[in-house]
């Protein structure tokens, strides 16, 4: 996976996440030459089921992409933001859009919505279903700051 053939914002990886989610009824498929025209990208097939993309990004993070067989559950696309190294970086460069606008974008595209949450009711993720596609959306909220103000961590589509 080469950063010098092409080099995107997280902005334009989002992007281009709703755009493979908005044109990809089938993420079974899925091959990796439609995956990286409708991302814009070069994906670089690592095996028979496993083709992706990662590059960093500015701020100390950076971003993968890929599509992989995923146990029972079968074949998933993982879009995910990590930071680079031990620190832990302002969350501004990778949230644009922000959870709000990257889910509603989802709920316009017909997805009926719904929140995960785990242990002592923390809120997980929220899920979003229609016919033949699951998508899940991560959010990363920071220390003191209200759900309201969520960036994308990871998006999950089966």
């Amino acid at each position: 996976m080469n950063a010098s053939i092409a080099h995107v914002t997280a902005e334009q990886a989002m992007h281009g996440m709703l755009e493979l989610i908005r044109t990809t009824p089938s993420v079974a498929e899925l091959t990796p030459e439609a995956m990286g025209e409708r991302l814009g990208l070069p994906i670089k097939r690592l095996s028979t089921d496993h083709f992706g993309y990662a590059q960093p990004l500015s701020g100390g993070w950076a971003f993968s992409v890929e599509r992989q067989k995923v146990g029972a559950v079968g074949p998933r696309i993982d879009l995910i933001f990590s930071p680079i190294g031990e620190d832990r970086p302002a969350a501004t460069p990778i949230c644009t859009p922000d959870f709000a606008h990257f889910t509603q974008e989802l709920e316009r595209m017909g997805f009926k919505r719904q929140s995960a949450h785990g242990e002592h009711g923390r809120w997980t993720y929220d899920a979003f279903d229609r016919p033949g596609q699951h998508v899940e959306v991560y959010p990363l909220v920071t220390e003191g700051e209200d759900a309201s103000a969520a960036c994308v961590h990871m998006v999950l589509v089966r």
